[in-house]
Parts: C-alpha cells; sequence; structure tokens
C-alpha cells in the first residue's frame, strides 16, 4: 500500500527542507566561529580607577582568560560619571565579543532612574553575559557616636530625628540609597553627608565629621580589627568569614534588610550568543575554582554569584525594579 502526497504538501516540503538546510549552515558556521573565537586581543572595560575591588576583580578574570585563549585580555579603565563614561563606550564599540564592560548597580540598574536621559539605554544596548559576584555591605560606626549596636543606633536616631549623620560616595550612590533604604525600614531620618569616595569617607568616620557609614567589608576590616571603627551590622543573608562576630541586619533586630553591590561582565547587545555563552562558560570556570575565590573574591569581602546569561538577565529584572522603587523613595536626580 502506498500513500499519495498532494503536490502541494510535496511543494512546501520541498520549500521546507531548502530552507533548513541553509539555517543549518550558517548555525554551524557560528558554532565553527565561536570555537575559534578570539583571534585577537579582548578588552574588559572597568568603569572605575585602578586598585579597588572592580579592577582587582576583572585584572584577575582577565590573567586567567589569557591562560586559556590564544589572545591578550587587557583592562581599560574608564572612570567617571558614575559609570556612564565605560557605558557609553561600550555601547557603541562593534557586537563582536571584543570589548567586555565590567559593569555594577548604576550601569545597568539605577542609573536610569537617577538621570533623566543617559547616552545609552541599559536595557537594550547589552547583553548580560556572566554576573561573577557581590559585595557584602557592611554599616560601621566611627568614634563620633557613641552606641555599639544597630539597635543603638535606631533609638539616637528615634530620639533626634535628621541629627545622627551618615557619609555616602556622592547623592545618588550605592551608599546613598542603601543608607536611605535602612533608614526608611528602621523608620527614622538622617543627615546625609556626600563625599566624592570611600577614600573620603573613611577618614571622615575617623575624624568625627560623620557618625555612621554603609561600605563595602573590604576597605574598613583593618580598621575594625583594630578597633578604630565598630561594625554594627552586615546587609546579607549569612554572617562574614571575615568578620564572624558581626550580626547581619535580620540578627541585630532589621528582619530582612540586605544591600549589595554586584558585578558582572556584559556585551553589546548584538554580540552573538554562542560567544556570549563561550566567555560566560570560561569565565565560570575561572572563578569556580577555590584558588581563585580567595585571592579575588571571598578574600577581599565579595560574595560568589556566578551566574550565566540567563540568570543574569533574570537577576536584572529584579534588581531594576528594586532600584525603581529605592530612587522613587529617596527622591534624587543627578541632572
Amino acid at each position: 500500500m502506498s500513500l499519495s502526497i498532494p503536490r502541494k504538501t510535496r511543494i512546501l516540503l520541498a520549500a521546507l527542507c531548502a530552507a533548513a538546510l541553509p539555517a543549518a549552515q550558517v548555525h554551524a558556521q557560528t558554532q565553527a566561529a565561536a570555537a575559534a573565537w578570539p583571534t585577537h586581543p579582548v578588552r574588559i572595560i572597568v568603569p572605575f580607577t585602578t586598585g579597588g575591588l572592580a579592577d582587582t576583580l576583572a585584572r584577575g578574570i582577565a590573567q586567567e582568560l589569557a591562560r586559556e585563549w590564544p589572545q591578550p585580555v587587557l583592562v581599560e579603565n574608564k572612570p567617571g560619571a558614575n559609570t556612564i563614561i565605560a557605558a557609553e563606550y561600550t555601547a557603541r564599540a562593534p557586537a563582536d565579543g571584543y570589548t567586555l564592560l565590567l559593569a555594577n548597580d548604576p550601569t545597568l540598574s539605577s542609573n536610569q532612574y537617577l538621570y533623566s536621559k543617559l547616552p545609552y539605554d541599559p536595557v537594550k544596548d547589552f547583553v548580560p553575559v556572566i554576573n561573577v559576584a557581590e559585595t557584602q555591605q557592611l554599616l560601621v560606626a566611627g568614634p563620633a557616636f557613641s552606641g555599639s549596636s544597630l539597635a543603638d543606633l535606631i533609638a539616637a536616631a528615634k530620639a533626634k530625628p535628621g541629627e545622627v549623620s551618615y557619609g555616602t560616595f556622592g547623592a545618588g550612590s550605592k551608599a546613598h540609597i542603601d543608607s536611605e533604604a535602612f533608614a526608611r525600614q528602621a523608620g527614622v531620618k538622617m543627615l546625609h553627608v556626600p563625599y566624592k569616595g570611600v577614600a573620603d569617607v573613611v577618614p571622615a568616620l575617623l575624624g568625627g565629621q560623620i557618625q555612621i557609614a554603609v561600605t563595602g567589608v573590604q576597605p574598613v576590616l583593618q580598621l575594625i580589627n583594630s578597633g578604630q571603627l565598630r561594625a554594627l551590622a552586615l546587609a546579607a543573608p549569612q554572617r562574614s568569614p571575615m568578620l564572624p562576630n558581626v550580626p547581619t541586619f535580620t540578627e541585630a533586630g532589621l528582619q530582612g534588610f540586605e544591600a549589595s553591590a554586584w558585578f558582572g561582565l556584559v556585551a553589546p547587545s548584538a554580540t552573538p550568543r554562542a560567544v556570549v555563552d563561550k566567555v560566560a562558560a570560561d569565565v565560570a570556570r575561572i572563578i569556580a575554582k577555590p584558588e581563585f575565590q580567595k585571592k579575588y573574591v571571598t578574600g577581599v569581602g565579595l560574595a560568589l554569584l556566578n551566574q550565566g546569561p540567563d540568570a543574569f538577565a533574570a537577576f536584572l529584572h529584579k534588581d531594576r525594579a528594586a532600584y525603581a522603587l529605592h530612587v522613587k523613595n529617596i527622591n534624587v536626580k543627578l541632572d
């Protein structure tokens, strides 16, 4: 018994087969090109000056990638304008994977709410590659604050609204947003004193110009261990192994308060997915190594994330929604 296939159906099937063949060939060619990639040096753009956590992390990744790839991996620092300079530069680079950006919260999440207009689109101009690590934010007190606990701070701020002073790295900075989020959840009002960066905030704490500050662990770790500064609470789910005696905010009485700053690699939006996947896989393998984590992640007060392209995209969706609310609450515009 034989089946008779209508002529129109045979024509349609033939057309579909003919169309599928070039598509398969293109896919095979794309995969082959990604396997051979990179064929010339790759650059990682860092939106900060040399020597900081982000720069050190980027250089550690670059060094390890250069050992795996047949090409150099270079780090270029383009600091300024709350990461806008580096973001615009990367967004306008060719979408071939040879220019990557070590982005963070302002770059892709908060800047769009802090500025009325950006020279790049944080959603449309970039493709997530891998979210590498995040800081563990710490609330610290200097000698100008006499209390020794988070409860003491909240009590003092409630007793004298607007008089407890906190320092940040500028209006709209991560530290500003986190400090105001804490104040809002705790039901207190505090005095904001903006500075240019952590290099100014720490001396101000030590000198008594401000009473408290929210910062990463690493910049203040030695000062805490020496007794010059006091750590009141860690804005993380668990205690830090670097500061095992410092409670989390939840343990200290402010249920569920968490704050972190992430660092992740992104590429211009039209970068081929095969190249994105290759970079993500290679970086994931590197940052999973215990020796790398000890030197560049946990050893400097960061927490490993290691989220690939899809997980990173989902993370960004939630992060942007959170920042939309936080920035609305502090009512700050930077232009």
